[in-house]
């Protein structure tokens, strides 16, 4: 990607004014009526036509340049990856999860319906083994080592960005499944341009949800606002296996109970357009959410709780390009609190009766420089980071204590460099990244039948390097290839376990990965009648080693080891269109085989639990400028839940259908919803049903 010459600018600056020249001289085109009196009569009659008066079309002005819009930049690189934008889904009742599962080579495992605790892998990894950002800020929780979909409001964001199998460089961590980064909207600097949103739903199992947005403009300052509401009773009917799935004499229809949730977020951005930055901004992201633990359907808890405060603020700087516009830096400086409270007074969900009151803590800054070197055809890519992270325990049961804090420092350094060959028609890069981290834990055990676990600091240092391409040989082709080694450093919950049945392993060393994909991209403007024709082929190779596991070390706890591996094989297949300028049409479809190679007897040769062998999803969308009607169809093949391959789950086919009518003069919008609907009785986990079929309507306003 290199910035565009003069002669470029100049040729696209003299068709844009050409074009506005055309525009403004042909007022009938836009209004739709001949001029009036102001009585109403008739018009003055047409003034005799002159060459001065003539329209003339002039010849296709062809303009070729590098694209540089932020989707174009993200698709244009050797590693593949997809663009999921969000303006036109502000009228749909879905999370982060309903969206993310969509997506090729994306798999999403919930434990309920809307806003309910869920998780998500890339191309058959770990939940654990993707890394969340938030324009570029660190989301995963240290201790768990997961990002839970649920803490996520789609309605503060313009894109979501996905990275299949690679750890871009303008990220912090290694990530061995691939890369998620959540792009707010940062549009509306300067001048008075002012825009408000609001969207009003309702629907099953006593769904509500509210939510809304603000932007306003004044001279140099631009100020955006947004937040929501999410309540819903979650009590929706499911099949009770009674704890016996093989034998169905006893099956019975039960209702889900204390699966209620109530959601609040906010979000807000305070920009200043300063002389010498492009963003010059203050930002903060805010979910605070109480819900019920059910757990499992065959046992459930009517007194477990949880409840979870999330704070994230960040200040953004990006001056303008430097050195003819060759040089592009930009910084970011970021910290998240978060409260984590849990109430088990009954010990349903674990062993034990719980009640804890936990603190998550991360703070931190990264700079990245993205330098152009066009005489060489070349760019080079560099990003530092610095983080601190820590987890604060407080138990309060059987007595309240607090301690021992876990806590972890990171520095990240990692560059990369791009050379552009045979006349820009192949692209080669390469990569390093070396992370240096110390996890600290200085205290005894709490409870004495726990054993022992190792004091003192543990550090490591992970140097990966990787690699890629990306050959042009036709305007319509792209092939790419990639490989790379990755790694997962162990979360606080590993390393030093909890204050019940976790005994901590120091010792843990990082889960490894060696990745390598290579595959095909066709596009082009137009094939045929449609417009903007995407195709994608990938195949994709994974070896995992070092896996996490937990086995038992003593009666009552468990202990992790590092002794798992597996390999991943597979393909992606993606297409997407525009048929006559009214159809859009969009087919993912992904085929993994996924093996366990540890060499634990009753696990290796087994398919990893949760990677189904055959999953697809097909959107069209009908539409027209006051309505549109959109059928979605989600198929999943049968796979496992469990690691021994004992709990098999058949396959699930599930249709959507998304009506909305619009009236474009008046801003406003209604919806209606219909999901899951042949009212299918499915899992994602074992023991935990998600709900069947689902009803929603929405009204929204937009000006």
């Amino acid at each position: 990607m290199f910035p565009r010459s003069p002669r470029i600018r100049g040729a696209a600056l003299t068709a844009a004014l050409c074009l506005a020249v055309l525009l403004l001289t042909t007022p009938a085109a836009c209004n739709g009526n001949s001029a009036k009196t102001k009585k109403g009569g008739p018009g003055p009659p047409p003034a005799k036509e002159s060459i001065l008066d003539t329209l003339f079309w002039a010849p296709e002005i062809l303009v070729e340049a590098a694209r540089v819009g932020p989707e174009e930049d993200i698709m244009s690189r050797s590693g593949f990856s997809a663009v999921v934008n969000l303006s036109s889904r502000r009228h749909r009742v879905e999370d982060a999860a309903s969206i993310l599962a969509r997506s090729v080579g994306v798999r999403v495992r919930r434990y309920g319906g809307l806003g309910s605790f869920a998780t998500m892998s890339i191309r058959g990894s770990s939940s654990s083994q993707v890394q969340f950002y938030l324009d570029g800020v660190p989301l995963n929780d240290p201790y768990s080592g997961v990002t839970d979909l649920s803490d996520i409001s789609t309605g503060d964001l313009e894109r979501i960005e996905i990275y299949r199998g690679t750890s871009p460089t303008g990220f912090g961590g290694s990530s061995i499944g691939g890369t998620v980064n959540l792009v707010t909207a940062t549009h509306g600097s300067g001048g008075s341009e002012s825009w408000l949103e609001a969207h009003g739903s309702a629907g099953s199992f006593g769904t509500r949800r509210l939510t809304g947005a603000v932007r306003t403009s004044s001279g140099p300052l631009s100020l955006r606002l947004g937040g929501g509401y999410l309540e819903s009773k979650g009590d929706f009917p499911f099949t009770d296996d009674n704890g016996t799935p093989e034998n169905p004499d006893d099956d019975a229809e039960a209702l889900r109970f204390n699966n209620d949730l109530t959601r609040w977020n906010a979000a807000g951005r305070l920009g200043a357009a300063a002389r010498g930055f492009d963003d010059l901004s203050v930002n903060f992201s805010m979910v605070s959410r109480e819900n019920g633990i059910p757990g499992i359907g065959s046992n459930q808890s009517s007194a477990a709780r949880s409840e979870r405060e999330r704070r994230i603020g960040y200040l953004k700087l990006k001056p303008s390009p430097l050195a003819g516009r060759k040089l592009h830096i930009d910084g970011t400086a970021f910290y998240s609190w978060t409260a984590d409270r849990f109430d088990d007074p009954g010990g349903d969900i674990g062993l034990l009766r719980q009640s804890t009151d936990n603190r998550i803590l991360s703070r931190g800054g990264s700079v990245r420089s993205r330098v152009f070197v066009p005489a060489a055809a070349l760019s080079i890519e560099a990003f530092f980071e610095g983080r601190n992270e820590s987890f604060r325990p407080r138990d309060l049961l059987p007595q309240p204590s607090e301690g021992p804090e876990r806590k972890r420092r990171t520095i990240t350094a990692s560059a990369s460099a791009e050379l552009g060959l045979i006349g820009d028609r192949l692209f080669v890069t390469g990569g390093l990244r070396h992370e240096w981290s110390r996890s600290e834990f200085y205290e005894d055990p709490p409870f004495p039948w726990l054993p022992p676990v190792e004091q003192g600091p543990v550090e490591r240092d992970e140097t990966t390097p990787s690699a890629g391409f990306r050959a042009a040989p036709a305007r319509w082709l792209t092939i790419k290839g990639n490989w790379g080694k990755h790694y997962r450093l162990p979360s606080f919950y590993e390393m030093f376990g909890n204050s019940g049945t976790v005994t901590g392993s120091p010792g843990l060393e990082p889960e490894k990965g060696t990745n390598r994909d290579i595959g095909i991209v066709c596009s082009g403007d137009r094939l045929w009648k449609i417009s903007r024709p995407r195709f994608e082929a990938v195949y994709l190779d994974s070896e995992l080693e070092g896996l996490i596991l937990f086995f038992q070390n003593s009666q009552h706890t468990v202990k992790p080891r590092n002794i798992g591996s597996a390999t991943i094989r597979g393909f992606e297949l993606s297409a997407s269109g525009l048929i006559a300028g009214t159809l859009r049409l969009s087919l993912n479809y992904t085929r993994l085989d996924s093996r366990d190679t540890s060499p634990i007897p009753y696990y290796n040769g087994n398919e990893l639990p949760g990677r189904p062998r055959n999953e697809a999803s097909l959107s069209t969308e009908l539409f027209r400028r006051c309505w549109s009607v959109t059928w979605e169809f989600h198929y999943m093949g049968s796979n496992y839940l469990d690691r021994a391959n004992l709990a098999p789950s058949g396959e699930r086919m599930i249709h959507d259908l998304i009506l909305v009518l619009r009236s474009p003069a008046h801003g406003i919008s209604l919806s209606f919803e219909g999901h899951n609907l042949s009212d299918q009785r499915i899992y994602d986990v074992s023991g935990f049903p998600l709900p069947g079929r689902t009803l929603f309507a929405t009204i929204g306003y937009i000006n």
